[in-house]
């Protein structure tokens, strides 16, 4: 099993990882991904805790990205205690909503980067 970084690549550009078809863009594509491809019918939502990995990458997001930049300023005394505080618990509640589209394609990213041939270019029915 080797991954494939072309597949990952293409799903973080917000591209389809089999047809590379674009997903929506803006508010739409930041909120979240279609059940379907547009292109070659590719279910990208698929059942059995299959979102999962999505919540993984959004909470590596931001308990590795975001949280630690406001430690960071605070620890250079850029932003007060309460600031901070603030500012963190603000990260928690609304960095989820504002990631999901985003943590969507890099976990169809991950996920058919190491399973290509789950793809429908590579022989799976698209629908399964």
């Amino acid at each position: 099993m080797a991954f494939r970084p072309g597949i990952f690549l293409r799903c973080a550009r917000g591209c389809c990882p089999d047809c590379a078809e674009p997903l929506p863009s803006g508010w739409a594509g930041m909120l979240s991904v279609p059940p379907v491809c547009s292109g070659c019918g590719l279910s990208l939502r698929r059942g059995g805790g299959f979102f999962l990995g999505a919540m993984v990458w959004n909470y590596g997001l931001i308990a590795f990205g975001a949280l630690p930049v406001l430690a960071v300023l605070h620890l250079c005394g850029l932003l007060g205690r309460a600031a901070s505080v603030q500012a963190a618990v603000a990260a928690a509640l609304l960095l989820p909503v504002a990631l999901n589209g985003i943590a969507w394609r890099l976990w169809l990213g991950t996920y058919y980067g190491f399973l290509p041939e789950q793809l429908p270019s590579e022989g799976r029915r698209a629908d399964d």
